[in-house]
């Protein structure tokens, strides 16, 4: 192990204790403080926001703007660590009373097909809370993750993710076997798929520009035949949270495969930018979304090399 993955856990562990001891609207309310405090820390994240903003919303957002936002992002960031660090506190109840819903019949509608589902969702709201409640529901569903290079924090946090009836699946330790064996069994999958994919992706316009998508939950539902749901979890001012779930979308036997994979994935990363662009302050902009593409082809669906 190396020492710096042990100061790096014991900085994470450090973190989180006061988090965990304070009630939880005190502990939610300074982990907004950390984080519009991170904000002003953490320039090279805070310049990563500021460049999305300008690509995503243009000259439609003053310099003032972008900046407020930025903190605002930072703030939600700050409660999102906030409430992950608090899991374990949470009882069942507790997480039924944090959080209400629209849409939940989907759940029951994919459950009666049989086949499994595909949970496509984004860094939006408290993603993470999303998937405790769905399984507060009753509803069996696994989270995809991919682990970190620090495999004490990845363990640290793993823990904090697992609660009754949820399983974890690591994309990096055997996960494409995992999710094929919880889809037969009539689990559900919960992937995030709102970051870059590289050369592997498939090519989206969002905000405008073209983006690599992940191949990962279309290609997946149209191959076994299992349906899609896409939602989110959007924050209340007071700290609740509404989960919005969409209708189902089924892979169309009769469209020809790599077709209908662009088909799904485009219609789920609409719906992920009509969000991000109702409720901005949500979105985990911190990431490099709008990468350049090297690829000597560009075109909606293809990333050719």
């Amino acid at each position: 192990m190396k020492i710096t993955h042990g100061i790096e856990y014991a900085a994470v562990r450090l973190l989180a204790l006061p988090l965990q001891l304070l009630p939880h609207q005190s502990a939610v309310t300074l982990g907004a403080r950390i984080g519009r405090a991170a904000n002003n820390i953490w320039i090279s994240r805070h310049r990563v926001i500021i460049r999305n903003l300008e690509i995503a919303f243009g000259d439609s957002l003053s310099e003032a703007e972008r900046e407020e936002l930025a903190r605002d992002i930072f703030a939600n960031l700050g409660r999102t660590v906030a409430e992950i660090c608090r899991f374990p506190k949470l009882t069942r109840e507790d997480i039924l009373n944090m959080v209400t819903s629209e849409g939940i019949e989907s759940f029951q509608e994919v459950l009666d097909y049989g086949k499994g589902a595909i949970l496509v969702g984004s860094h939006f709201g408290n993603w993470e809370l999303a998937g405790a409640y769905i399984n507060a529901l009753g509803f069996p569903v696994d989270f995809l993750i991919r682990g970190q290079h620090n495999r004490l924090v990845d363990n640290y946090l793993t823990g904090l993710r697992i609660g009754p009836g949820i399983r974890v699946l690591h994309s990096d330790r055997g996960g494409m076997k995992d999710i094929i064996r919880a889809l037969h069994n009539n689990r559900q999958v919960a992937i995030v798929s709102d970051q870059h994919a590289g050369s592997n992706g498939i090519l989206i316009k969002f905000f405008g520009q073209l983006v690599s998508v992940p191949r990962a939950p279309a290609t997946l539902a149209v191959k076994l035949g299992c349906p899609i749901i896409s939602g989110y979890i959007r924050r209340n001012p007071d700290n609740t949270h509404l989960c919005v779930f969409q209708k189902p979308l089924y892979p169309d036997p009769q469209t020809e495969p790599n077709a209908d994979i662009l088909r799904l994935t485009k219609v789920y990363t609409g719906r992920f930018e009509d969000m991000i662009r109702s409720h901005p302050d949500q979105w985990l902009w911190t990431h490099r979304r709008f990468k350049p593409l090297p690829g000597t082809e560009q075109r909606e669906g293809v990333y050719v090399e």
